[in-house]
């Protein structure tokens, strides 16, 4: 059971009272040590012998959210177990990195996962993924991200965009029928540029890398007459 100092939650809410209690914020969360020490080692040293913590009845943990950790721990406690999706992947991330959780291979999984067409994978979100991928050393993601990047716009994961737009023209040889100009309008989106300029220049490099092949080979396969490879459809956020 999750419990504030002036607000209690029902057991439906959360975790049973058991052994220890953790206080993240204002929040104090019912905990059974076996169960952590089960799913981490660093839970698992925390509470033996040798560190102050084993004889504690409340823990304090500085410098994280309530809510993150809570759902941190229900991705893994007995009777819960809530899946990785979208809306809590990059907040379960950190922590299961911190406590060498096997939930790190579940996040990683699922953000492989999202590196496909069909998705609902947007510029934004794929970028924080690859941001957190180079923070949390999640090669073989990266490795899926560089190879979805190749089939993706470059100017798009900068944040730009273009759109082709009619301009009327009015000069002394042509007073009454002015002359059409077509122009592309360049949208950029400063969060996203901001955020691909974030990712290691290494990534870049290998993403450039593959986007350039993908060019080259579909111009192979123009001059043969062969079906081309599509870019992916993704949206900037």
């Amino acid at each position: 059971m999750a419990e504030t100092k002036s607000e209690c939650y029902s057991d439906d809410d959360g975790f049973p009272e058991t052994d220890v209690t953790l206080l993240v914020e204002d929040k104090i969360i019912h905990v059974n040590k076996a169960v952590l020490s089960q799913h981490s080692p660093v839970f698992s040293a925390m509470f033996s012998g040798s560190f102050k913590e084993s004889t504690e009845k409340e823990i304090t943990l500085k410098n994280k959210k309530a809510k993150d950790f809570i759902e941190f721990l229900r991705c893994f406690y007995p009777n819960m177990k809530h899946a990785i999706t979208e809306q809590n992947v990059l907040r379960v991330l950190p922590l299961a990195h911190e406590y060498q959780s096997p939930l790190v291979t579940d996040c990683e999984k699922f953000m492989a996962s999202m590196c496909k067409p069909g998705t609902r994978l947007t510029v934004t979100t794929l970028l924080d993924y690859i941001i957190a991928a180079e923070k949390y050393d999640l090669n073989t993601f990266l490795d899926t991200a560089v190879e979805f990047c190749g089939h993706v716009e470059f100017d798009l994961l900068n944040g730009r965009t273009f759109e082709r737009k009619e301009v009327k023209i009015e000069s002394p040889a042509w007073p009454i029928c002015p002359i059409s100009v077509w122009i592309y309008d360049v949208q950029e989106m400063k969060d996203i540029s901001s955020k691909f300029l974030e990712i290691d220049s290494k990534t870049q490099h290998a993403i450039s890398v593959r986007r350039l092949h993908v060019l080259e080979m579909n111009e192979r396969k123009k001059k043969n007459l062969d079906d081309i490879e599509e870019d992916y459809v993704i949206k900037l956020s």
